[in-house]
């Protein structure tokens, strides 16, 4: 069963505002060609702000959630701050961090909800946007992974 823990709206505020810090970074990025080459245009605009909002989401749930929840919030909110600090300096490594962090984040909520507690609304939509998030990493890499060998076949058959 899926119940409504008013107390988790919060979350709701942490991912419009981790949302909006990540299209102000993109944004701030397009305008610095230096910057501007770090990370594509499909990863500064929706991967970036997505894990920004589900950091967000996690960070202003410490004060509201159980005590041994509060340091796991803590660390998975600045691990996806440095994964995406990561992207914005130009480390190619930031992906696997975009996938491996929310995917983590998904199982470990599947087994808190299934085992421990029931599932809430408001963690339903963080995992949505977790999910989102690692789509928006992947699918890039999947494309020019594509591309490639589609250029690859052309030159061989050309």
């Amino acid at each position: 069963m899926i119940q409504f823990v008013p107390q988790y709206m919060v979350a709701v505020l942490g991912l419009a505002v981790g949302a909006a810090a990540g299209i102000v970074l993109a944004a701030a990025m397009r305008r610095r060609p230096a910057l501007a080459n770090r990370l594509i245009a499909s990863d500064a605009w929706i991967a970036v702000p997505l894990l920004l909002a589900a950091a967000g989401a996690h960070l202003v749930l410490i004060p509201v959630v159980e005590q041994q929840q509060q340091m796991l919030f803590g660390l998975y909110g600045v691990g996806l701050l440095v994964t995406v600090a990561l992207g914005a300096a130009g480390w190619r490594i930031w992906r696997l961090g975009a996938v491996l962090l929310p995917l983590g984040s998904i199982v470990a909520y599947g087994y808190f909800a299934g085992r421990e507690h029931e599932a809430d609304v408001v963690g339903l939509v963080v995992k949505l946007v977790e999910l989102a998030a690692i789509g928006a990493a992947v699918l890039p890499v999947l494309s020019a992974r594509r591309q490639t060998q589609e250029r690859r076949r052309s030159v061989s058959t050309g």
